[in-house]
């Protein structure tokens, strides 16, 4: 057999390495655009997760239960019967001009009462990522429905 006729020389494995690499780099930016989507989308949803939560167990208890978003720290806070603090993902913020809920204390509040409604003003918070993709969590007026509006 003869090894010179057969098989791949080193500068053509070299090269074929090299485009890949290049396509690699190409494509990175995209990629991340992909993932900051779906970090964006994953965050609207807990936070609608916790929405109809908070809306259940105010029903299911018969006691007020309220979401407490703080803009300024990229979290929110479960309260009532049970407590717990949701935390933003990495990149994903609160947009200033995009919470129509009312404030107390500072802060504005989502409130459920033991009929399911909301409780003081209905609304909506707005989520951006780093590329300013917003998406909204909407809370219903009159029935106190959950849903996503995306941008």
């Amino acid at each position: 057999m003869n090894w010179r006729n057969s098989g791949f020389t080193l500068i053509e494995i070299i090269m074929v390495l090299a485009i890949m690499a290049v396509i690699g780099t190409i494509s990175l930016p995209r990629f991340d655009r992909v993932i900051e989507d779906y970090k964006l989308k994953i965050d609207a949803r807990q936070l609608a997760t916790v929405l109809r939560s908070a809306r259940q167990e105010a029903i299911m208890t018969g006691n007020d239960q309220k979401v407490l978003f703080k803009r300024n720290l990229n979290c929110y806070i479960k309260s009532g019967t049970t407590h717990a603090t949701y935390t933003l993902s990495r990149n994903i913020t609160f947009t200033a001009d995009g919470c129509t809920f009312k404030e107390h204390g500072g802060y504005p509040v989502c409130g459920f009462a033991p009929s399911g409604a909301v409780k003081d003003q209905a609304g909506k918070i707005t989520l951006a990522n780093k590329y300013g993709k917003r998406t909204a969590v909407v809370v219903n007026p009159s029935a106190g429905r959950v849903r996503i509006e995306e941008y």
